[in-house]
């Protein structure tokens, strides 16, 4: 009797609610990527190198008009070998992003997978033609580690007219592998089998007060311990702003970061590391278009820049001497030609220094493109 009443139910349901899925008409999937080409000429004389850093292909889908799912798979320096000794040479295949986008209206969405800290501008915004010079500038490659990613979730919206902001909690940084050459970069866990016993908060504000002005201020705080009790209860906090100016064929950028690490003495005593209690770093850069000086109609853009980078990897250290050597200055000057919005043909030269006066020079050319 009750296999009756059963069979009776099921076919009842059946045409209401167990029919199968179907393609919605709102779905669509969008391919796209990035890549960059580059010749490095260290001291200006020297036999230098050509590298296809990057090549990345996007990868997004979506499933409504709120839902959707992005992704970029990064290959670094072309391939990947295996020695001899059974290690690897070469690039890296990497995941660096893959997350669900659920925006629900324009005041708050949410993002789960692997995300960007939303840190400085380049982290969040670094193909080929959204910056000038052949690199990354290196205050956004050692004092903020781009390209930044860990896996989290959190949300994002609008608070008001020209008021945006970003709050996720995210996979935080493993203090074993800080250094005093190149700060937190390689504590990034990269959402590689990432501990959570060091969960992370990051998050961003950003203002447009007027179509040409932009201002960011952004911050990343977590523990760095992962459970270890001879740290303490050391933690990290990161703090940067920006402002971007353009009006007319002219631009600005400026980008700060500062790191403070609390109980970094610790941190070098069980690892036999040379931590700094605090990090910095800032760069300025101007940029003017003067193609239209020669074109007025002209789509395409001729931009000739000047960067200037200070940063110290040990700002503020305890108990040593800190090495000299990390407290660094650059100049960079070039050009970029855009043929179009998003491809980019690039020279710039570099000059290097540091407070123990070791001046070193390089000059670089590249290509790149997205689309």
């Amino acid at each position: 009797m009750h296999l009756k009443y059963f069979i009776i139910t099921i076919a009842l349901l059946t045409p209401f609610q167990l029919k199968p899925l179907r393609l919605n008409a709102q779905e669509s999937t969008t391919v796209g990527g990035y890549g960059e080409l580059h010749y490095n000429e260290p001291n200006g004389s020297t036999r230098g190198t050509l590298d296809f850093h990057r090549f990345v292909l996007y990868l997004a889908h979506t499933f409504n008009e709120n839902l959707s799912f992005k992704s970029e798979v990064e290959i670094e320096h072309t391939k990947i070998e295996a020695t001899e000794g059974g290690g690897a040479e070469g690039g890296e295949v990497a995941i660096e992003q893959a997350y669900l986008d659920w925006h629900f209206n324009q005041n708050i969405g949410m993002k789960a997978g692997i995300l960007l800290p939303p840190i400085g501008v380049i982290n969040q915004f670094h193909e080929p033609a959204t910056f000038n010079g052949v690199e990354r500038p290196n205050v956004d490659r050692i004092v903020i580690p781009t390209t930044w990613r860990e896996s989290g979730a959190g949300i994002y919206g609008t608070l008001s007219e020209g008021v945006k902001y970003q709050l996720y909690v995210m996979a935080g940084l493993k203090a074993e592998d800080f250094s005093g050459s190149e700060g937190i970069r390689e504590g990034r866990q990269e959402a590689l089998e990432s501990s959570p016993m060091n969960p992370s908060f990051t998050g961003r504000l950003e203002y447009v007060p007027t179509p040409e002005l932009k201002l960011g201020g952004s911050f990343f705080t977590g523990n760095i311990t992962e459970g270890v009790d001879s740290l303490g209860s050391s933690m990290l906090t990161l703090l940067s702003g920006d402002a971007q100016y353009a009006y007319d064929q002219f631009s600005l950028r400026a980008v700060g970061a500062f790191i403070s690490i609390s109980d970094a003495q610790k941190i070098n005593t069980a690892y036999g590391n040379d931590v700094a209690d605090q990090i910095y770093g800032f760069y300025l850069e101007g940029s003017y278009n003067i193609l239209p000086l020669m074109y007025s109609e002209s789509d395409q853009a001729l931009l000739l820049f000047t960067r200037y980078e200070k940063y110290n990897t040990q700002s503020k250290v305890t108990g040593f001497i800190a090495n000299p050597v990390y407290d660094r200055n650059e100049i960079t000057f070039g050009a970029t030609y855009k043929p179009t919005y998003n491809t980019a043909f690039k020279i710039d030269y570099q000059f290097f220094n540091n407070a123990a006066n070791a001046d070193t020079k390089q000059m670089n050319i590249g290509v790149g493109y997205n689309f």
